[in-house]
C-alpha cells in the first residue's frame, strides 16, 4: 500500500519542513528582538528591505521563472548561465546608481536614518538574486530537501546576527546586517548543492544556448519583469508609505502584525507554491484545473482556522508578548487578517500564468492591485483618517486585489484547458 505522503504533498513537506524550522526560530526570538529593538528600528528595516526588494525583483530579469520549464537540458543550462550573469550586472548597476544618487534616494524614502547603511542594500541584493535563481533551478530538478535546508540556514543566520548586535546595542544596523548575511549565507549553501551536481552540464553550455533561451523566453523581461515591480512595489510600498505618513514607529508596528501572519504563509504558503509551480509545469500539456481547484480549497479550508486564531489571539497577546510599546501592531493584525486569508489562498497558485506564460494577464492583474492598494491608503491620507482606519482600508482593499488573484489564475486555467495551443 502506497504511503499517502507522496507526490505533492511529500514535496509540500520538505520545503515546509526547513521553513518551519527557520520561521519558528525567528518567531520564538521576536519576544526578545521587539525588546532590543525599538518601533522606530524596525522601521528602518522596513525601508531597507522594500529598496532591497525592488532591485532583487529585476535581478535577472525574470528569466529565473523560465528555469523549470524548458524540455531540452542544453537550454536549460544556458538559462541559468544567463541569470546569473543578469544578476552581477544588474547588481554591479544598482551599487553605481545608489552612490550617485545617495542623497536623492534617502530624501525620497524619507529615512536618513539608513544612510549609513546603504552599502549593505548591493550585498542583500546579490545574495537574494543568486539564491532565487538557484531556488528555480532547485524547483527544476525537484531538490525541495535542499530549499528546505537552506531556509535554516539563512533563519540561523539572520537570528544570530541579530539578537547578538542587539545585545551590543547596535541599533537598525543589527536587523540590517542580519537580513543581509542571512540572504548571503542561504544563497551561497543552495549554490554549491546545486552547482557541485550539475557543474558537468552547465559548463557545456555554448553562447548559443544563452542567446537560444533569451530568444525563446523573451516575454519573461519584457512582460515579467514590470509584473514582478509592481508585485513587489504592492508588497513593500505599503509599509514605506506608512513610514512616510505616519513616522517609523507606526510602520515597524505594521511590519510585526506582518510578520505573525508571514509565518504560516512563508511555512505552507509559500511551500505550497513552490511545489504548485514545479508540478503545473510538467502538467503543462495536461489540465490544470484539478490542481488549482484542490490546491485551493485545501489552501482556504487550512488558513480560515489559523488566520482567525492568529488575529484574536494577537488583539490580546501583542501587548504582554512584545512589550506595551507594540500595543498599535495587535490592533493591524486584526484589521489585515482577512487580506491575509486572501493571500494565503490565492497568491500559491499564481505561478500557473508564469507556466501558461500568460504575462499579460499577470501584468494585468498587478496593476489592478496597485491601483487598489495605493487607492486605499491614499484615500486615508487624504481624508486625514489615522493609522488604525488606514491600515483597516488597506487589509480591505488587499482583499479583494488576492481574491483577483485566484480568479484571474482560474481564468487563464480554462482559457488553456479548452485550447492548449493558444500560449
Amino acid at each position: 500500500m502506497a504511503s499517502p505522503f507522496t507526490g505533492f504533498r511529500l514535496k509540500v513537506l520538505q520545503v515546509a519542513g526547513g521553513t518551519a524550522v527557520a520561521q519558528g526560530l525567528l518567531v520564538a526570538a521576536s519576544p526578545v528582538l521587539t525588546r532590543l529593538y525599538t518601533p522606530a528600528d524596525f522601521g528602518v528595516l522596513v525601508v531597507y528591505v522594500s529598496l532591497v526588494s525592488l532591485l532583487v525583483t529585476v535581478a535577472s530579469l525574470r528569466f529565473e521563472l523560465a528555469l523549470p520549464l524548458p524540455e531540452d537540458e542544453g537550454e536549460a543550462a544556458g538559462l541559468l548561465l544567463l541569470c546569473v550573469a543578469l544578476v552581477g550586472l544588474t547588481t554591479g548597476a544598482g551599487a553605481l546608481a545608489i552612490r550617485v544618487f545617495r542623497a536623492r534616494i534617502l530624501g525620497w524614502m524619507g529615512e536618513p536614518g539608513l544612510g549609513p547603511y546603504l552599502w549593505l542594500v548591493p550585498v542583500s541584493t546579490l545574495g537574494a538574486g543568486l539564491y532565487q535563481v538557484f531556488t528555480c533551478w532547485a524547483i527544476r530538478k525537484e531538490r525541495y530537501d535542499r530549499i528546505a535546508r537552506t531556509r535554516v540556514t539563512q533563519g540561523l543566520t539572520q537570528l544570530t546576527v541579530q539578537v547578538a548586535a542587539g545585545m551590543l546595542g547596535q541599533g537598525p544596523a543589527g536587523l540590517l546586517a542580519g537580513d543581509a548575511l542571512g540572504r548571503t549565507n542561504g544563497t551561497r549553501t543552495l549554490a554549491l548543492l546545486d552547482w557541485r551536481r550539475d557543474w558537468a552540464r552547465v559548463r557545456r553550455a555554448r553562447p548559443a544556448d544563452l542567446l537560444r533561451a533569451a530568444r525563446r523566453y523573451r516575454s519573461f523581461p519584457l512582460y515579467s519583469s514590470g509584473t514582478a515591480l509592481l508585485n513587489t512595489v504592492n508588497l513593500r510600498m505599503p509599509g514605506l508609505l506608512l513610514a512616510i505618513c505616519y513616522g517609523p514607529a507606526t510602520a515597524g508596528c505594521f511590519a510585526l502584525a506582518q510578520r505573525v501572519f508571514a509565518l504560516p504563509s512563508s511555512i505552507i504558503g509559500e511551500s505550497v507554491a513552490q511545489v504548485f509551480f514545479g508540478e503545473s509545469a510538467q502538467l503543462k500539456g495536461a489540465s490544470l484545473m484539478p490542481l488549482f481547484r484542490g490546491t485551493v480549497s485545501r489552501m482556504f479550508l487550512l488558513g480560515l482556522p489559523i488566520m482567525a486564531l492568529s488575529s484574536a489571539a494577537g488583539w490580546f497577546l501583542f501587548p504582554a508578548v512584545f512589550g506595551a510599546a507594540w500595543k498599535s501592531a495587535g490592533v493591524f493584525l486584526v484589521a489585515i487578517a482577512p487580506m491575509a486569508l486572501a493571500q494565503f489562498t490565492g497568491a500559491c497558485v499564481s505561478s500557473a500564468l508564469v507556466v501558461l506564460e500568460r504575462q499579460d494577464l499577470a501584468l494585468l492583474r498587478e496593476v489592478i492591485r496597485s491601483l487598489l492598494f495605493f487607492g486605499g491608503i491614499g484615500a486615508a491620507w487624504i481624508l486625514k483618517w489615522d493609522a488604525p482606519w488606514a491600515v483597516g482600508l488597506f487589509g480591505l482593499t488587499g482583499t479583494v486585489s488576492y481574491g483577483l488573484y485566484g480568479w484571474i489564475t482560474w481564468y487563464a486555467i480554462r482559457r488553456h484547458d479548452r485550447n492548449p495551443e493558444r500560449p
